[in-house]
């Protein structure tokens, strides 16, 4: 998929680029918050939970970068992930009692990635940005696809 050279919209305003902005940093805030997990459930592995500690806090500097711009176009910035999300993350924690958890914490960030990247993907298509935010928003993309295929390497 393209998402270098995304056409805009003319009628766009502040609100779509807030509102878009709002809905992906949900979502990234999901993606934090199982990286976090991840690390718990990554006891046994010091080298895999220091992986999952690190994108972690990427993952949360490229939210903080999203919030701030959020406040700059004068909207409130949204600073909870979503409940699906959060069933999510109580599904793998449950299902990892079962098996092994390193594997499940890597299959589970795989897939959240994946989920993840696809929407961020949808959102620059839509053409619901402006400039800066389709610009922070490509750069979450790309760490995004960038741990998606690390953890598909691992998973594999």
């Amino acid at each position: 998929m393209d998402i270098t050279n995304t056409p805009t919209p003319l009628a766009l305003t502040k609100e779509d680029t807030i509102e878009e902005l709002n809905d992906v940093t949900r979502l990234m805030i999901d993606s934090f918050k199982g990286y976090k997990d991840a690390a718990d459930e990554a006891d046994d592995s010091w080298a895999l939970k220091a992986d999952f500690d690190q994108r972690a806090t990427v993952r949360s500097r490229h939210i903080a970068a999203i919030q701030n711009y959020v406040r700059e176009l004068g909207g409130e910035p949204s600073t909870h992930g979503t409940m699906r999300g959060a069933v999510h993350r109580g599904w793998m924690n449950f299902a990892n009692v079962f098996r092994d958890d390193e594997k499940g914490a890597i299959e589970s960030v795989e897939n959240g990635e994946t989920f993840l990247a696809h929407r961020i993907e949808d959102c620059i298509e839509d053409g619901q940005l402006d400039a800066v935010g389709t610009q922070l928003l490509k750069q979450a993309h790309q760490d995004v696809c960038s741990s998606a295929r690390h953890f598909d390497r691992l998973d594999g």
